[in-house]
């Protein structure tokens, strides 16, 4: 392999290993509470987590992303499967039954279910181009392939999740152009789904947060806590932040999920207004570099598979800091890079692994 064969994007990995270890810095904030001594086991364990996810990250790097076309269906069916396997027999966690119990260990199959329907659209887009723009009829097979898992998962109770495969599957379909009436019937079945599923499909929970969005001071010290709080941490650390580990809405333990969904919060307490401005940089400049690699990848495939993953990351992000803001409902959905969890963390890193590698071989074909 010649010097130009082994060419990598080191800003897609330098941008990833600031992130992570901001994530990493901000986790021990978030776990670690006034008085307590030692370092938290959470932060050892997103540790654990990251190593792993990095060395993943490096398989997928250096394995020709060319195979994932070859096994799209097969890896589609396996992760269909332990879908399957955790909404009957899966673990349950805050009222999702989407964990696979493996001895001491836990997983969750939804976050790699997004990776796998992104490599299964970007193969059916890759081999059935559409100049004229795809019609209704066109659509209907890639919207069985992620209607399958998008229908496991609200069975599972994580409304969040499924409407990631929601997001992806339009994101990729506009990208390669669909008819202006099939999008719009589209939209329109979009939104009656969307009143079915808030009508017969959600949890009371569920309803609540979408009310809460609406107006989080109806209950403040029941359904509308997390919200209220939340806010209260974010504008609390103004321009400059109170400072790393004194942040005291977090300390006192006012904020819930503080390690996993409202991380942000922690993070823009104890480094404010610049902190976060300089966090939301970072993330939109490895958006910018996904992009970036899709339009300089070689191949139809190629560049489905990259704006599939800049489409995951993407909605993750926004999802997540919209939900903690309050400018969208809350979903539960993990801020990437910096939340705790380590299925969500192995995913993306992946994702990250899949880019470097469509960026890296357009200089071999």
């Amino acid at each position: 392999m010649d010097h130009k064969q082994r060419k990598i994007n080191w800003s897609l990995y330098i941008i990833t290993g600031i992130i992570l270890a901001i994530g990493l810095v901000n986790l021990y904030s978030a776990a670690y509470f006034w008085g307590e001594e030692g370092i938290p086991s959470l932060f050892w364990s997103q540790l654990a987590w990251i190593l792993i996810g990095l060395f993943l990250m490096i398989i997928a790097t250096f394995t020709d992303y060319r195979i994932f076309n070859r096994f799209a269906f097969y890896i589609y069916i396996f992760i269909n499967v332990l879908l399957l396997v955790s909404l009957l027999f899966g673990k349950i966690v805050k009222g999702t039954a989407g964990w696979i119990q493996l001895g001491p260990v836990s997983f969750q199959p939804t976050e790699f279910a997004k990776i796998a329907c992104v490599i299964v659209l970007a193969k059916f887009y890759s081999e059935h181009p559409a100049p004229e723009g795809f019609s209704l009829k066109d659509m209907v097979r890639p919207a069985v392939l992620i209607g399958i898992p998008f229908v496991i998962i609200v069975l599972q109770g994580d409304m969040g999740s499924s409407l990631f495969f929601i997001l992806i599957f339009t994101t990729i379909a506009l990208f390669v152009k669909i008819q202006r009436n099939s999008l719009i019937l589209l939209l329109v079945v979009a939104l009656i789904s969307g009143g079915l599923v808030y009508q017969f499909g959600l949890k009371d929970y569920q309803r609540s947060r979408i009310l809460n969005f609406v107006n989080p001071e109806q209950d403040i010290r029941g359904s509308g806590y997390h919200l209220v709080q939340s806010k209260i941490a974010v504008g609390s650390g103004k321009f400059f932040g109170k400072g790393y580990l004194k942040g005291n809405i977090n300390k006192l333990r006012y904020l819930p999920e503080r390690h996993t969904d409202f991380i942000f919060p922690v993070f823009a307490e104890e480094w404010g207004f610049l902190g976060c401005l300089i966090l939301i940089m970072l993330y939109a400049a490895l958006i910018f570099v996904g992009v970036e690699i899709a339009k300089k990848a070689r191949d139809r495939f190629g560049i489905l598979l990259s704006m599939g993953i800049i489409a995951m990351l993407f909605w993750q992000i926004v999802i997540n800091l919209g939900g903690v803001l309050g400018l969208m409902p809350l979903t539960g959905v993990t801020l990437p890079l910096m939340s705790y969890g380590g299925s969500s963390m192995i995913a993306v890193l992946i994702g990250v692994g899949i880019l470097q590698n469509v960026d890296m071989r357009r200089f071999m074909f």
